[in-house]
């Protein structure tokens, strides 16, 4: 990467054979000399960056996501059945007192819609009632 970084300005056919020597193609071979550049040279710098999850991936901290998980099983899943909104009210209320930043609410309600169904009705209403749904 070096060699290839020195060259000005590159043509197509010292692209061409960098990307036949990595195995890759002419435009990544472009992304990776960019990478090079902007890192200073190190080699580290070419080292794939952490995913951000994708489309619907899980994108919260993990410290995010343990309070999320505790209050939906300590909160939620209760025969008290408190709504969503209150729910999300307690979720938000403990990242604040901790210092992070809080969910949406459609992050909540989407965590709440990931549980396991038979569970829940178990957890929020009762044995018989899950055996009827």
């Amino acid at each position: 990467m070096a060699k290839l970084a020195e060259h000005s300005p590159l043509g197509h056919a010292v692209v061409d054979s960098a990307a036949a020597d990595l195995g890759v193609s002419r435009r990544q071979v472009y992304l990776l000399l960019a990478k090079w550049r902007a890192g200073g040279g190190v080699v580290s710098s070419l080292l794939p960056a952490k995913s951000s999850g994708g489309r619907a991936g899980e994108r919260l901290a993990d410290e995010v996501e343990a309070i999320v998980r505790f209050v939906l099983q300590t909160r939620y899943l209760t025969r008290q059945r408190p709504t969503t909104t209150s729910v999300f009210r307690d979720i938000k209320r403990q990242c604040m007192i901790r210092g992070f930043s809080a969910p949406s609410r459609g992050t909540v309600e989407r965590r709440i819609a990931k549980l396991d169904a038979e569970k829940t009705v178990t957890a929020r209403y009762a044995k018989d009632a899950a055996r009827t749904r």
